[in-house]
C-alpha cells in the first residue's frame, strides 16, 4: 500500500461486533481494492488484497495502534502509517 491514497470506503457492519471495510485505493500503478475484517472489540484485522496479487494478504495482530476499528478512520490512518514507513 505503499504511495497509495484512499477514494472510497464502504462500512459493511456484521453481527456481534464484526465489521468489514471495502476500501479502493489509488496507487501509482492505477486503483487496487482491498478488504480489511475484524472485531470492533478484540481481535486481530485481516486485509485481503485485490485479486491480482499485487499485495499480499496480511494481518495485524495489534490494531488498536491505529485507533478503534470501528470507524473509517482507522483505514486512513493505517494507509498513512504505511506511506510513512515507506518513506
Amino acid at each position: 500500500m505503499d504511495d497509495a491514497r484512499v477514494r472510497e470506503i464502504e462500512r459493511i457492519a456484521g453481527e456481534g461486533g464484526y465489521v468489514s471495510y471495502r476500501v479502493r485505493l489509488q496507487t501509482p500503478s492505477g486503483p487496487r481494492d482491498v478488504t480489511f475484517s475484524g472485531n470492533i472489540f478484540v481481535g486481530p484485522v485481516a486485509v485481503t488484497a485485490d485479486t491480482d496479487g499485487q499485495w499480499a494478504d496480511e494481518v495485524i495482530d495489534d490494531p488498536r495502534r491505529f485507533g478503534e476499528f470501528y470507524s473509517p478512520d482507522w483505514v486512513r490512518r493505517y494507509v498513512a502509517t504505511r506511506q510513512l514507513a515507506a518513506g
